[in-house]
């Protein structure tokens, strides 16, 4: 999984508040660090391993769930191409095992950064301890945004707030109904249903493996209704 030719990496384009070339004391990270090649598929971390690397995405996406006592999954946060990851920010400074699992839903990369390395750059950078609690502090809050609405929401609103968040701003998601149930943490027979009815308000186009987004304006209408 580590690809041990990638010596240097860039941060610039998706780590600008970590100018890494500007802070002497963090220049041993060039050296240090490396990166991560991932398929789709690919286990990023296991839940109950040690955590031993600080992990910043530069491509794809990762998605970070756990494995309830019955078995569903449920999503807790997704990690995208710029961010660090929540759980092994905490894992590392509470040196601890992971207890969730993170899998990588497209081909991803990213830059990791040995523990020990982590824990030296915190110690000697002002930018890099402000860069990580930063980073941490608004993960941790999008996550408790995310609890808070598989709580309050209705199962509807939930797979419209979804749907308009794994968009991002395209019209195609390439998701089965099984895997939008694991994001809400539902069934897919009522995610399915419940697809249908958007269908039929002509706001999505379903397809094999596929969700078309039609009308995003009337699924965030439908998100702010009381």
């Amino acid at each position: 999984m580590i690809d041990s030719c990638v010596t240097k990496v860039r941060w610039e384009e998706l780590f600008p508040s970590l100018n890494i070339k500007a802070d002497k004391s963090l220049h041993f990270l060039l050296d240090s660090s490396r990166l991560i090649k991932l398929k789709a598929g690919d286990i990023a971390f296991v839940s109950g391993s040690t955590c031993q690397h600080y992990l910043l995405l530069t491509k794809g996406q990762i998605r970070v769930q756990i494995i309830t006592s019955t078995g569903r999954q449920v999503v807790l946060y997704h990690v995208n191409p710029g961010d660090d990851c929540v759980l092994t920010t905490s894992c590392l400074f509470a040196s601890d095992c992971y207890p969730a699992e993170g899998i990588a839903i497209t081909d991803a990369a990213a830059i990791v950064i040995p523990a020990s390395q982590f824990h030296l750059a915190i110690e000697k950078s002002v930018l890099f301890r402000q860069f990580v609690f930063s980073t941490f502090s608004k993960r941790l809050t999008e996550v408790i945004a995310r609890m808070e609405m598989s709580y309050s929401s209705s199962v509807d609103k939930q797979l419209a707030q979804t749907l308009l968040m794994l968009g991002g701003g395209k019209y195609i998601i390439n998701i089965t109904h099984q895997g939008l149930a694991c994001e809400i943490g539902s069934v897919r027979e009522v995610v399915s249903r419940q697809l249908k009815k958007f269908e039929n308000r002509n706001w999505i186009k379903l397809g094999r493996g596929k969700i078309e987004l039609l009308d995003c304006y009337k699924l965030q209408q439908f998100c702010t209704l009381p």
